[in-house]
């Protein structure tokens, strides 16, 4: 078999060192979003109006096991919304919680980018509705949820 070109391992029991395929199958669409994402005006206002209720309403108790903190909007239209997490909660399950809360707020076409700073989960996403999609004009969003975990007060 041949090697790609960086023959590092892509999990910890990786013995194939390449995947079986390439997604150039899904490649038009990652571009759709990717050109309406660049489209002036796009990202729809109030963000706080249209997205936090469905982000609260995830986060009541016994939904996700998440508080919503802080919600704020930037001038360029990003959604920063930061929540709490259970202490010692595994990556996977931060992930799975941050990703019911997308399900609550997403549309039909979504970008998510996670990274990680300083203790913290973030993802960046951009959710939108193409203009074929909806009775209404073509949309989007951009959010960046900031998970973090819960901060335990030392014993007195």
């Amino acid at each position: 078999m041949t090697q790609p070109a960086d023959a590092r391992k892509r999990w910890d029991a990786d013995e194939r060192y390449g995947g079986v395929a390439d997604a150039s199958a899904f490649a038009a669409e990652i571009a759709e979003l990717a050109s309406l994402a660049r489209r002036p005006r796009w990202v729809a206002e109030d963000p706080d109006v249209h997205l936090i209720p469905h982000l609260r309403d995830a986060t009541k108790p016994g939904q996700t096991g998440l508080r919503l903190l802080q919600a704020s909007v930037s001038q360029d239209g990003v959604l920063t919304v930061a929540f709490e997490h259970a202490p010692g909660a595994s990556r996977r399950d931060i992930r799975r919680q941050a990703w019911a809360l997308l399900g609550a707020i997403a549309e039909t076409m979504a970008s998510v980018r996670e990274h990680h700073a300083g203790g913290q989960v973030i993802l960046d996403v951009v959710t939108g509705e193409p203009d074929s999609a909806t009775a209404f004009a073509s949309h989007g969003h951009t959010v960046r949820l900031i998970m973090q975990p819960q901060v335990t007060e030392p014993p007195s």
